[in-house]
């Protein structure tokens, strides 16, 4: 008879702690993919929002102690949060669990979307949004692009209890150009 020793390591326990140094800001959003946040930032200057934007890959956030630091210096003040998660609530769980509770304990907007195609109930539950606002927020995502971010922002801003202001139109002269 053979026993198959096995280990389990997450991520968290091969990292090194690190202190992004992010200033708080309105609307923070957080993935592992860089073109996510690539679109989140093109979008919010395209969506001329006149509230914050503040973007973080999560590979920075996976040792606990960069997870605390990065909740008590910048999440604590946000108004709204959207984490897209490759790999379910399993592969950032500390992370999930700290942002869950503070987004519970402040009435932050808060949606966490499966970014791998599949639908994730445990991620849904950790989104104080509704169903239907994570669903939307999910189809926009998986769009892509620019558009589709300052959309998904849109729709974020107006779920938190902040009412943080949609942009506002130019006024336009009242004759001639």
């Amino acid at each position: 008879m053979h026993l198959v020793f096995r280990e389990s390591h997450g991520l968290e326990e091969q990292a090194v702690p690190q202190d992004l140094g992010q200033r708080p800001g309105d609307v923070v959003v957080l993935s592992f993919s860089d073109s996510d946040l690539s679109a989140f930032a093109a979008g919010w200057r395209a969506g001329g929002f006149s509230w914050s934007l503040r973007l973080a890959n999560l590979a920075a956030l996976v040792h606990p102690l960069s997870v605390d630091t990065y909740v008590e210096q910048t999440l604590a003040h946000a108004k709204a949060i959207l984490i897209r998660l490759i790999g379910g609530a399993a592969y950032w769980e500390y992370g999930l669990r700290e942002v869950e509770r503070l987004g519970r304990e402040r009435g932050i907007a808060l949606a966490v979307l499966a970014a791998d195609g599949r639908e994730d109930r445990r991620l849904m539950a950790a989104s104080t949004v509704g169903e239907a606002v994570v669903r939307r927020l999910t189809a926009l995502c998986d769009a892509g692009g620019a558009q589709a971010a300052a959309l998904a922002l849109s729709i974020l801003a107006a779920e938190s209890p902040a009412a943080l202001a949609p942009p506002q139109p130019l006024p336009l002269p009242g004759e001639g150009l």
